[in-house]
């Protein structure tokens, strides 16, 4: 079926098992499970060989038969100082051995998008975010949108929280107001159904989605909402931090004046629970904005399946988006059953599709390749800062990586050819070291609070190992690591380095580091 209808059963809701794309071969599970899952495991495989790519996502989006990972506490010492490392211990031990790897996944690209970050927040105050956006990853784009705005952890990162009625002193802070419309739904340039950018013809520059006068609506739209009240305590505008129940409104130091939002509408309620109709109002007139769906389809593309998407690609979600009403769950399977995401599960096709693993996904996709356990105390965390990406700490609100950011292809064009790729904002000469370096850790050493057992590898060299048992072993991290794509060049290179090796353990361990430290590994396709 070409690529259109797909779409429209998918927003439908009418796309069946038998419509699904064929052959769940192992290497095309493993594939998308690449995609969909912090990376494929043996029973993970099997199982996507045994019920479908369709019911798979099924069975993870309903929180009856998958539950949500749990976050456990942040950590106070004797001086009554918190910490987040035991909820970023966490979020590693979820993502390795966690059932709900859909909802992970999708939580984390949202987590991208909507940035807030313990650079500004107090530990308590992520893991009730961390709980909104897992509740919400297959909910709809505008309950995303309600629930992330009236966010305590969100109010506070951006300045919404205490934003005051202007006044002959002062003004309503712009903060929140900006950053919605530029990074969480619209973007800063009108495009077309691609998610291109569209150029005015007359001055040949792009055509800007709000003005100032725009901004300063929506700034004092998110006028007059305050923390809410402590368990007992009577509620006040300025209320302490709360961070486990959404934020709520003041009326009275609310902007009650008519306010320009997108697309010349202007909102003028009135009355009791004037603060609450103008945010409805003002979320609603976002929602509604053409920009909406192409703009968030191809960040959750980027962030699940290939950093560059083709325009076709981007349409037919943005498709779905627009069609399904924001629904999150369409959305994500007209990601990952698209065409495009799923033309390389032949190994016989070369896909066009793919990116960089991201520092945790790839620690998350080689422990899990490997069967690893991965503790509730981990030294996971220091790793992916080292390898750039210090968890729930993104250094601004623009995220870890820019989804714009790109690099030149050395193939020697003038100029030179560029192909988006935000993933490699974060590798440098420094990072590229730490990532071989994990990798050694990871084969030959010790992480700590992760246990990596090689003894099915060791067995398959046997006590003699002679060139099929050493093939055979290499062969078999070649489907756990590389879902069976390595090159008949690669294998051959790495066969010799298992050969003089020392022992069959040594020999494993080699295979390991070459194939978890190579490119075919590291750029997920």
């Amino acid at each position: 079926m070409n690529a259109t209808k797909l779409c429209c059963l998918i927003a439908a809701g009418t796309f069946s098992a038998s419509m699904e794309m064929a052959a769940q071969t192992a290497t095309a599970a493993a594939r998308f499970l690449e995609q969909a899952s912090w990376g494929p495991t043996s029973a993970s495989v099997s199982e996507v060989q045994k019920i479908g790519f369709e019911k798979w996502m099924e069975n993870q989006m309903d929180p009856t038969l998958t539950p949500p990972s749990a976050f456990p506490p942040v950590a106070v010492d004797a001086k009554g100082n918190t910490s987040l490392r035991p909820v970023q211990n966490a979020f590693f031990s979820n993502a390795a051995a966690g059932p709900d790897q859909l909802r992970q996944r999708v939580a984390f690209a949202l987590a991208q998008i909507w940035v807030v970050s313990n650079v500004k927040l107090k530990a308590e105050a992520i893991p009730p975010y961390l709980r909104l956006l897992q509740g919400d990853a297959f909910a709809t784009y505008d309950k995303i949108m309600y629930d992330v705005t009236l966010s305590p952890a969100m109010g506070h990162y951006l300045d919404m929280v205490n934003n005051d009625k202007p006044s002959a002193t002062h003004g309503a802070n712009e903060n929140y107001a900006r950053e919605i419309l530029q990074l969480f739904t619209i973007g800063l340039n009108q495009l077309d159904a691609s998610g291109n950018v569209v150029i005015d013809p007359k001055t040949k520059l792009p055509i800007p989605t709000y003005s100032q006068d725009v901004i300063e609506g929506f700034a004092r739209t998110f006028t007059g909402w305050t923390y809410a009240p402590m368990k007992g305590a009577t509620s006040k505008f300025t209320n302490p931090p709360n961070w486990d129940a959404p934020m709520v409104a003041f009326d009275a130091h609310h902007d009650t004046s008519p306010k320009l939002l997108l697309n010349n509408q202007t909102i003028s309620n009135g009355g009791a629970g004037v603060a609450a109709k103008d945010l409805h109002d003002a979320l609603a007139n976002i929602f509604a904005d053409a920009n909406m769906a192409p703009f968030i389809s191809r960040q959750l593309i980027q962030h699940l399946v290939t950093s560059s998407p083709s325009d076709t690609y981007v349409k037919n979600v943005a498709a779905v988006f627009s069609q399904s009403q924001g629904d999150m769950k369409a959305i994500v399977k007209a990601i990952l059953l698209d065409p495009e995401a799923r033309q390389g599960d032949d190994p016989s096709a070369a896909p066009i599709s793919g990116h960089l693993r991201e520092p945790v996904l790839f620690i998350n996709a080689l422990l899990r390749g490997l069967g690893a356990t991965v503790a509730a105390t981990n030294s996971l965390t220091d790793v992916g800062s080292l390898l750039g990406q210090p968890i729930y700490y993104p250094p601004t609100v623009f995220n870890y990586f820019a989804p714009g950011y790109s690099v030149n292809l050395p193939n020697g064009a003038n100029p030179p050819t560029s192909v988006n790729a935000p993933e490699f904002q974060l590798l440098s000469e420094s990072t590229a070291m730490q990532r071989a370096d994990f990798v050694n850790s990871v084969a030959f050493g010790k992480v700590g609070g992760v246990t990596v057992d090689l003894t099915s590898y060791i067995t398959l060299l046997g006590t003699k190992p002679t060139t099929s048992s050493m093939g055979q072993m290499v062969d078999a991290l070649n489907m756990a690591l590389l879902d069976g794509r390595m090159t008949s060049d690669m294998r051959s290179s790495i066969l010799d380095a298992v050969m003089n090796a020392a022992t069959p353990k040594a020999m494993a361990e080699t295979a390991v580091y070459l194939i978890g430290s190579s490119w075919p590994y590291q750029v997920e396709r």
